[in-house]
C-alpha cells in the first residue's frame, strides 16, 4: 500500500486551455498541501469511430483505496455516457470525499464558474464608462444554452442602464460567413450601433476584421468586446476587451476543499469563482496594455514549425511501428520516441496480462487452447526514468505502478488507456518536468500509433493461429495428426534432395494395416479409425525427429527416414511392431491390431530414385501382407 497522500482527478481533452489552467491551479494547491497527483485522462467524443469505445478503459485504471480524494471535470466529458460511467463509478467504489467542477447541478460538492455575469459588467462599462446608448449582443447560434445565459445577464446590464434593447440581438456560427451575415444585418440599423457585445473571443476578433475591412475604425466608430480573453486577443491592435476566466483558482479551490473534506469539515455544496472584465483598447479604453505583434507572430512562427516537426515525427513514428513483428521490438522503437516527448521525466507503459488474448472464435477455429487469465498482476513493459530505461516488472493490480517508482517522488502523473475498439490493452503513465502538463493534442496521434501496434501485434497472433491451421488442414491429416500425402509430397523432396547432395543414406517405409476392412464390416468404422491412429501413434512414437511420417490415405502410411541405415530400418520396425502386439496384450479389443510393412534403404543418386525407393517399398509391403493369416479376431 501507498505512503503517499494522494489526489485523483478525472478529466478529458487535457491539452485544452481550460483544462490545462484548471489542473496548474490543482497541482500547485497539492503540493503546498503535500499531496501527490494521479490524472486520468480521455480523449471522448474525438471523431475516430469505434476506436474510441475503448475510452470507458480508463474506469480499470485508479485503485479507489489509494486516494484521499477525487476531483471530476464533469464539465469536460463531450460524451455523457462516460461521463455518467465515472460518476457511477465514484459513488459505487470510492469511498473517499469527491469535488465536482462542474457547470451543472451534481451530488457532489461543486466549483463552479460564474462566467456569465462579467457580459452584465461589460455592459455597464461601456455605458457608465464610454457612455455608449447603442449596444448590440452577437451571440452563438451553436451553443444556445450558454448563449441563452449570456444574453440574460446582457440584458440585465442593459436595464441597469435604462437602454432600450429592440432589434439589438444577433445570432451566427463560428464561421466566418455566418459572422459577416451577421453583421451585415446589425450595419443596416440606422443609426449605426456604438457598440458590440460578442459571445466570446473568436467571434468578436472576426468581427474587428470584417469591420476594418470595410473600412470602419474600432473602436472610434463601432466599439466591440469578446469573452475569453484568448492569447491572440491580447497581442493585436486594438487589445481586446473581454473576460478574463481564473480557472487555475477553481483547481486550487477544489484542492482545499477536498482537503477540508478530508478533515471532515463541511464545504457548501457549490462554491462559485466569479470571472472578471479585461479591460483592453477595443472598448474606448486608453489604458488597456500595448499589444506586441512582433513577438506573438514570433509566438505563432515557432508553435507552427513545432507542429510541422511532430507531423513528421508523427509519421516516422507510425511507419517505424507499422511492421514491428513481436512487442519487444516494438518497445525498442518506442522508446526511441519517447524522446521526442516536450519536458516528458518518466514514461511507463503497463500491459495487462491477457493483452493480446486471441478471440473466442478465433480460439476455436484453430482448435487452440489458451489458459484462463485470472491473475492479478500487471506487466511493466517498458520503462523511462530521466532518460534511462528500466529494467521490465510485474506488479499488483491493486497499484497503478510499482511502489518503488514512487520512492521519494513527489511529481504528478498523468495516466491515458492503451486500446483499440473494445479490447483493453493497459495504460500509459507519465510525469512532467516541473510538473507542466506536457500532454498537447497531438499526443492524440501519438497514443494512436501505439494502439494501432498493441493491435497490429494481436492481429498478427491471431493471423498466425489460422494460417497455421489452414496449413495443418492442407498438410496434415485430420484424423492422425500426421502429414498427409500434399504434407508428405511438400517435406519429402527437400529431404531427399539434401540427402543426394550429402550422398547419405535414405530409407523408404511402407506400412499398411491389416485386415482394416474386416474390422470396419465387424466392429464398425469408428474401431476402424480408431486402429488407424494406433498404428500413426506407433510410427510417431518411435521416428526419429528428422524423419517424415505420413498417412497416405486409407489404410497406408509412408515414412522418409534420411540418415537411417538398415540397421536403424530394422530397430524402427522392430519397435513398431512390439508396439502394436504390447498394446494387442493391453488392451480388451476384440480385436488385434497389426501392420505389414516394406522396406527400402539406398543412397540416393537422383531425384527420381524417390518414387522408386517407395515402389520397392510397397511392393515389399505388400509380399509381407500376403504371408500373414488374415483373421484378425482376438485369441485365433
Amino acid at each position: 500500500m501507498y505512503q503517499h497522500k494522494k489526489i485523483g482527478v478525472f478529466i478529458s481533452h487535457i491539452y485544452g486551455d481550460y483544462q490545462t489552467r484548471l489542473l496548474s491551479g490543482i497541482i500547485k494547491k497539492a503540493k503546498e498541501y503535500g499531496y501527490m497527483v494521479e490524472i486520468f485522462a480521455s480523449n471522448d467524443g474525438e471523431n475516430l469511430g469505434d476506436y474510441v469505445i475503448g475510452e470507458a478503459s480508463i474506469l480499470a485504471i485508479p485503485k479507489p483505496e489509494h486516494y484521499i480524494g477525487m476531483i471530476f471535470a464533469s464539465s469536460t466529458y463531450l460524451l455523457s455516457s462516460l461521463g455518467k460511467d465515472i460518476e457511477k463509478l465514484l459513488q459505487e467504489k470510492f469511498s473517499c470525499p469527491v469535488v465536482a467542477v462542474s457547470q451543472e447541478s451534481s451530488v457532489y460538492p461543486r466549483i463552479a464558474l460564474e462566467n456569465h455575469k462579467p457580459v452584465r459588467d461589460l455592459v455597464l462599462h461601456l455605458g457608465n464608462v464610454h457612455h455608449y446608448q447603442r449596444i448590440c449582443y452577437l451571440g452563438s447560434s451553436v451553443q444556445k444554452e450558454s448563449n441563452a445565459l449570456r444574453m440574460e445577464t446582457f440584458k440585465e446590464g442593459m436595464d441597469a442602464l435604462s437602454l432600450s434593447t429592440e432589434n439589438c440581438f444577433y445570432t451566427c456560427d463560428f464561421s466566418t460567413e455566418s459572422i459577416r451575415a451577421a453583421l451585415k444585418d446589425i450595419l443596416s440599423q440606422s443609426p449605426l450601433p456604438q457598440a458590440i457585445v460578442c459571445y466570446n473571443d473568436n467571434i468578436a476578433l472576426s468581427v474587428i476584421s470584417i469591420l476594418k475591412e470595410q473600412g470602419y475604425s474600432v473602436p472610434q466608430q463601432i466599439a466591440v468586446t469578446g469573452c475569453d480573453t484568448l492569447a491572440f486577443g491580447q497581442m493585436t491592435s486594438p487589445v481586446l476587451t473581454s473576460v478574463t476566466f481564473p480557472i487555475d483558482q477553481v483547481g486550487e479551490t477544489a484542492v482545499e476543499q477536498l482537503s477540508m473534506l478530508a478533515h471532515q469539515k463541511e464545504v457548501p455544496p457549490v462554491t462559485t469563482i466569479s470571472a472578471l472584465c479585461s479591460l483592453g483598447t477595443s472598448c474606448g479604453c486608453q489604458s488597456g496594455h500595448a499589444s506586441s505583434n512582433y513577438f506573438y507572430a514570433r509566438k505563432l512562427d515557432e508553435h507552427i514549425a513545432g507542429l510541422e516537426e511532430y507531423l513528421i515525427r508523427n509519421m516516422h513514428m507510425s511507419a517505424n511501428l507499422q511492421g514491428v513483428e513481436d512487442i519487444d521490438t516494438g518497445m525498442d522503437i518506442l522508446a526511441e520516441f519517447v524522446k521526442s516527448l516536450p519536458g516528458c521525466r518518466e514514461f511507463y507503459l503497463c500491459l495487462y496480462e491477457d493483452w493480446d488474448r486471441i478471440s473466442g472464435h478465433i480460439r476455436e477455429i484453430t482448435l487452440t487452447t489458451e489458459q484462463e487469465y485470472h491473475s492479478d498482476t500487471v506487466l511493466l513493459k517498458l520503462a523511462i526514468k530521466d532518460g534511462k530505461r528500466l529494467p521490465e516488472c510485474t506488479f499488483t493490480k491493486r497499484n497503478t505502478l510499482p511502489d518503488y517508482l514512487y520512492d521519494g517522488n513527489t511529481f504528478s502523473y498523468t495516466y491515458a488507456p492503451l486500446f483499440f475498439g473494445e479490447r483493453s490493452f493497459g495504460y500509459i503513465a507519465l510525469s512532467f518536468a516541473d510538473d507542466q502538463i506536457g500532454y498537447s493534442f497531438s499526443f492524440i496521434s501519438w497514443l494512436l500509433n501505439v494502439n494501432n501496434m498493441l493491435k497490429s501485434l494481436c492481429d498478427k497472433k491471431s493471423l498466425g493461429l489460422l494460417v497455421g491451421r489452414l496449413e495443418d488442414i492442407y498438410t496434415k491429416d485430420e484424423l492422425t495428426g500426421l502429414l498427409n500425402r500434399q504434407g508428405f509430397k511438400l517435406l519429402s523432396a527437400p529431404a531427399f534432395e539434401q540427402a543426394i547432395m550429402d550422398s547419405q543414406p535414405v530409407a523408404a517405409f511402407m506400412f499398411d494395416l491389416d485386415c482394416l476392412k474386416q474390422i470396419n464390416d465387424t466392429f464398425g468404422h469408428a474401431e476402424g479409425n480408431f486402429a488407424i491412429q494406433v498404428l500413426a501413434h506407433a510410427l510417431e512414437n518411435f521416428a526419429e525427429p528428422e524423419y517424415i511420417c505420413s498417412r497416405q490415405g486409407g489404410d497406408e502410411f509412408q515414412v522418409l527416414a534420411p540418415g537411417c541405415t538398415e540397421a536403424k530400418a530394422a530397430s524402427l520396425l522392430d519397435n513398431v511392431l512390439k508396439y502394436l502386439e504390447n498394446y494387442n496384450k493391453l488392451h480388451t479389443k476384440k480385436y488385434r491390431i497389426q501392420a505389414s510393412c516394406g522396406i527400402c534403404v539406398q543412397i540416393p543418386e537422383r531425384v527420381s530414385d524417390l518414387a522408386d525407393m517407395f515402389e520397392r517399398a510397397d511392393h515389399s509391403m505388400y509380399e509381407n501382407k500376403r504371408s500373414k493369416k488374415k483373421d484378425i479376431l482376438q485369441g485365433d
